[in-house]
């Protein structure tokens, strides 16, 4: 197994997100899933981990939350479409980090 597998604070921070503009007030605000717009509460949110975005000049932190249906789902694609493309995971995915990272996720997702 690679010494410098994902965290699973980091683990979910390998999904890729809706375009930041693209999404309402209230999943920037991590109150609705970025996914489904789902209004979100501390029991049903799962967090997606920092994320930085640039805004008129500038970077800033973002904080993106997730309903588990819509974490687990976008999880699990990533996984397979990664897991189709990477030469590693194909030969032995135990070695490599980001599908590793992505399994990760979908079991954080499924919590």
């Amino acid at each position: 197994m690679p010494s410098d597998t994902v965290s699973a604070a980091d683990a979910l921070t390998l999904l890729p997100l809706p375009k930041f503009n693209a999404l309402s007030q209230d999943q920037v605000r991590g109150i609705a899933c970025i996914w489904d717009g789902v209004p979100l509460s501390t029991a049903t949110a799962v967090d997606l981990g920092e994320r930085r975005v640039k805004q008129f000049g500038q970077h800033t932190s973002w904080f993106p939350r997730a309903c588990r249906p819509c974490a687990l789902k976008q999880a699990m694609a990533a996984l397979v479409d990664h897991g189709q493309s990477c030469e590693q995971c194909i030969d032995d995915h135990n070695l490599c980090t980001t599908g590793l990272g992505l399994v990760r996720a979908v079991r954080e997702a499924r919590r």
